[in-house]
């Protein structure tokens, strides 16, 4: 299954070459002119670190959690000179979106089967704040398009799920949970 997953800096200048209606340009000869780009892996991990000194009364934390930097892959592309000039500068960006698409099949017919077709529904969205292009690592091997790796570092961060069944009903909706690495709260601001 293709991964739909676009990271949307908003407001900015970095715009890959996004072949998307929503995400990038409207026909798939057009040049993108919106501040996205197409990734194929994402990682991040949050920690909370144990103590050294496990109390026996059940605590097991030692400080702040710990948010590593969040890491995508993508092809090169038009955005790679910006992340690295980007990168280079220190570039702070006010937000920056991921937006995590499912296919589905679409609806059935009254006799209970399936067009074939496929539609598209967002399930998670990411918004960061602050948010900083703490490395890129630019990649040619083996078979392929070259690749690069780009790692983002943010101040504060809300994940919002929407579920989506497999038969393309909506499930639970908005489940959102935020962190604020600075204020050490659960608060997006």
């Amino acid at each position: 299954m293709a991964k739909d997953i676009f990271v949307e800096f908003v407001g900015s200048d970095v715009i890959g070459d996004v072949r998307d209606k929503d995400h990038g340009s409207a026909s798939p000869t057009a040049k993108n002119t919106k501040p996205t780009l197409e990734v194929s892996s994402w990682t991040q991990t949050v920690r909370q670190p144990k103590s050294a000194t496990s109390s026996t009364a059940g605590g097991h934390s030692a400080e702040r959690c710990e948010h590593a930097d969040m890491v995508f892959t993508k092809d090169i592309d038009a955005a790679t000179p910006k992340l690295l000039q980007a990168c280079s500068a220190g570039t702070i960006f006010k937000e920056v979106k991921v937006y995590f698409y499912r296919a589905i099949s679409s609806t059935a017919n009254q006799a209970g089967q399936h067009n074939g077709g496929l539609q598209r529904k967002r399930y998670l969205l990411i918004e960061m704040k602050n948010v900083l292009v703490s490395s890129v690592t630019p990649q040619v091997g083996g078979e392929g398009l070259p690749t690069e790796t780009f790692s983002l570092r943010y101040s504060a961060i809300r994940w919002s799920y929407d579920e989506v069944k497999i038969d393309g009903t909506v499930g639970h909706t908005n489940v959102s949970c935020a962190w604020n690495l600075a204020t050490n709260t659960t608060t997006y601001s």
